[in-house]
């Protein structure tokens, strides 16, 4: 799955009005206790999007089916698009799925206008928040109640291309290096590549924040979101963007344009790039595309600057605050996200489970590489992606103001203030 799509989801959601909702505050006066014993009788229906997760789903509720026989659950799945198309059209009805997922950027849109059910007291089915990395779970947390319980989770790594390095004389970089060392692996590198075309490194600097700046931004200090203000205009913000401009500006690293006309993931397939900034969801399609040549290639931690730092976000389960079944629903959900189901998650290899100390299946699937970096960063280094009511009315836009930045056409910190006064703007109307 793309999980750039799978971030970039909510657009269709963007102009989402509820009639009749209003502040979930005052919407959801009640939180619902999943107590339900094994002789209860309830119809739920879930829906997700990805078919590869269809087998993990399908095992989990064969054993929800054995400690509730009396609860039957209906299946939905639907693309990606059709997901959200269709959830909107079923929140407008009132007619929302009694579970489902949900992602960062549209959980606060979902629960302040009353549409999610919370969830605080799931505690009583045995979901302890503590379970889970607290970054993810505060990703899921809106007005300081819970609205879902994290299933699972990504974060960023470098991949890296050990033969190449070795071709240019370039040491291998650590978990301990700086953006100072990047930079000079991947200028050399670029140096030595460029009769080749290759370049130190090729990455989704061209609007995907989640695999590239917001990475950076944090490592510097800075943030993107806080208090419902804009961070793109704070010192350390910019720091993290000028870093990228100054990378290309050099050719160490591949510019907009050139990442736009070919994907960086190709480029670094096709021996074009010798590092690619991406998530854990890369590792699959990595290891399909260099199947019998895992031994040349590996992934490290994001280099650090004041700190280290690495944007984490995942899917979450979340109830309908219409379900006519909540306590059934909420148990399903407590089922679903438990150690047990989790495993199972990680066993199928479709994600890095959310549950804390669940991950090594999903790290042994990958044993020629340092994977188990992801997992550690979650609970050691990560930050919450930046999400707000509305997350798609600024975050569609973030690439029209920093593409020119980072491609030296317009002065970085020009570009930052002006895609903060723009993305004020737009929260300021979320209120």
């Amino acid at each position: 799955m793309d999980r750039r799509g799978f971030i970039m989801g909510g657009a269709a959601l963007a102009t989402l009005t509820i009639a009749g909702c209003s502040s979930s505050s005052k919407n959801d006066k009640t939180d619902v206790s999943p107590s339900v014993d094994s002789n209860t009788s309830a119809e739920l229906t879930l829906a997700y999007w990805d078919k590869n997760q269809t087998k993990t789903i399908e095992e989990n509720l064969k054993s929800f089916a054995k400690k509730y026989p009396n609860i039957k659950v209906k299946t939905n799945l639907a693309g990606f698009k059709d997901y959200w198309n269709k959830l909107r059209t079923q929140a407008q009805g009132n007619e929302l799925p009694d579970v489902f997922w949900m992602n960062g950027p549209n959980i606060q849109l979902y629960a302040a206008n009353g549409m999610l059910a919370p969830i605080d007291k799931i505690t009583d089915a045995g979901v302890k928040w503590s379970d889970y990395p607290k970054a993810l779970v505060d990703l899921y947390t809106y007005e300081g109640k819970h609205y879902g319980v994290p299933k699972d989770f990504d974060t960023i790594g470098v991949f890296y291309n050990k033969k190449i390095f070795k071709e240019a004389g370039v040491d291998f970089p650590t978990a301990d290096w700086t953006w100072d060392d990047f930079h000079n692996k991947a200028k050399k590198i670029s140096d030595w590549g460029k009769p080749r075309g290759i370049y130190g490194c090729a990455t989704t600097i061209n609007g995907d924040g989640q695999g590239t700046y917001y990475n950076t931004i944090a490592q510097a200090g800075g943030y993107v979101i806080k208090d419902n203000k804009s961070g793109f205009d704070d010192s350390k913000s910019i720091e993290g963007l000028q870093c990228w401009a100054d990378w290309v500006k050099d050719g160490s690293v591949a510019s907009p344009k050139v990442v736009t006309d070919t994907k960086p993931s190709q480029m670094f397939k096709s021996g074009k790039s010798a590092m690619f900034w991406t998530g854990d969801w890369t590792a699959s399609e990595l290891a399909e595309e260099f199947k019998g040549k895992e031994d040349d290639y590996d992934v490290i931690d994001p280099p650090k600057k004041e700190k280290k730092g690495t944007i984490i976000h995942g899917l979450g389960w979340v109830a309908s605050a219409k379900s006519e079944n909540k306590a059934a629903a909420l148990a399903l959900i407590a089922h679903m996200s438990g150690k047990g189901s989790q495993e199972v998650e990680a066993k199928n290899g479709t994600a890095i489970p959310a549950f804390n100390g669940t991950q090594d299946a999903w790290i042994k699937s990958y044993p020629k590489w340092n994977c188990k970096m992801f997992v550690a960063a979650a609970t050691s280094y990560a930050v919450t992606y930046p999400v707000s009511r509305n997350t798609d009315a600024w975050v569609n836009r973030e690439a029209d103001f920093l593409n020119p930045a980072f491609a030296g056409e317009t002065p970085v910190p020009q570009a930052a203030k002006k895609l903060a006064a723009f993305m004020n703007n737009a929260l300021s109307k979320e209120k």
